[in-house]
């Protein structure tokens, strides 16, 4: 055996338990963050909304990888007779509705290609939606100069909801370290009620462990 055979088993000795213990720690992720959300609704507009959320995974190899996410999203907006947002500040609303959704599922990513700064998936999977909708009607009195005297509220509507739902959806992650990447996501999940839709954009990071 040459020197340099018996340097480079040597160092393979050495090092290759090392090397096995960084990729093996690299395996698990943690991540979080926030974006904006689409929550559809058949009667009611709530327009875009913050949403938040995390996720823990496992990282099979560089393709294939599954996880576990919860986000959490609400809007709450005043509505004129007709439907139509209003800002309560300028005009006399006629209803509020407050709408949160949660979502608490499953994932299954698919990485393109090898392992690059730049690292594109597509994303599906499952998992369990709750809504909770509240609706509250608001009647105000006014004197003969149409100036507000008074203003009453009723709740007429407070109902919680939970649905299986699907999900699919695609993104990057953008590598900035090696264990450390931004993250830009779209998904669409979709309930069994297909009228009560949401498509979420998200921005956050992940953490390698």
């Amino acid at each position: 055996m040459s020197k340099r055979s018996a340097v480079s088993l040597a160092a393979l000795v050495l090092l290759g338990p090392g090397i096995l213990t960084v990729e093996a720690q690299q395996r698990f992720r943690i991540g979080g963050g926030a974006g904006l959300a689409v929550l559809y609704h058949p009667d009611v507009e709530h327009g875009h909304t913050a949403v938040v959320g995390g996720n823990l995974g496992f990282r099979f190899n560089d393709n294939f990888s599954v996880e576990a996410g919860f986000s959490f999203a609400r809007s709450d907006r005043f509505f004129d007779p007709l439907g139509n947002p209003v800002d309560e500040t300028r005009g006399l609303p006629r209803y509020e509705f407050d709408a949160i959704r949660y979502h608490l599922d499953g994932s299954f990513l698919y990485h393109i290609g090898r392992r690059e700064p730049f690292h594109p998936f597509v994303i599906a999977g499952g998992g369990l939606e709750r809504r909770d909708e509240k609706r509250t009607d608001i009647t105000f009195v006014l004197d003969e100069n149409n100036v507000v005297i008074s203003r009453s509220e009723e709740v007429v509507l407070d109902t919680t909801e939970y649905e299986p739902a699907v999900h699919f959806g695609g993104g990057c992650d953008i590598y900035l370290l090696y264990n450390v990447s931004a993250r830009i996501e779209f998904r669409w999940w979709l309930p069994q009620n297909m009228d009560k839709t949401t498509r979420m954009f998200f921005f956050g990071a992940t953490y390698y462990f």
